[in-house]
Formats: structure tokens, sequence, C-alpha cells
């Protein structure tokens, strides 16, 4: 009986993973050969650059990680993101 169950597990698994890898093959948009060497990237092209203040908060977190930030990572990303508020 314990050997009939774990046989039907098995069996049950790999349907379960045929039909899921089937499924997502069909669901998966068919790409031109031709056209195949120019979709590499994002499909909108690279996104913009980020604003100064996200690569300040970047930078205090990467300090504070470092264990170069004697007090709390508050304060100073708050600043930060405060003085992109305008």
């Amino acid at each position: 009986m314990t050997m009939t169950r774990t046989l039907l597990r098995t069996v049950g698994t790999l349907v379960l993973a045929l039909t899921l890898l089937t499924g997502a093959a069909a669901a998966a948009p068919a790409v031109d050969t031709d056209d195949a060497t120019n979709a590499v990237g994002p499909p909108g092209g690279l996104p913009d650059q980020v604003p100064d203040f996200v690569t300040t908060i970047l930078e205090l977190i990467q300090e504070f990680l470092t264990g170069g930030s004697d007090g709390s990572l508050g304060p100073g990303v708050s600043d930060a993101a405060g003085e992109a508020g305008g």
C-alpha cells in the first residue's frame, strides 16, 4: 500500500511538472530568428537613471551596514528623501 502511494505521488508530480512545462511553452510568444538578435534587454530599452537622492540613500545604507555610521540610519535617509521632495 505504501509503495502504491509513493508511485501515485511520483506519477502525479511528473504529470503536474509536464503540464506546467508544456503550458508555459505554449503561452510563450514565438520569436522570429531574425528578431532574436535584437531581443536582448528590456523591451522598452534601458530605464532612466535614478535621481541623485536615491544614490545618496544607497550610500547611507552601505555606510551603515559596514559600520561606518555611529548613529541611526533613519535621520539621514529622511533628510535625503526630504530634499528630493522639494
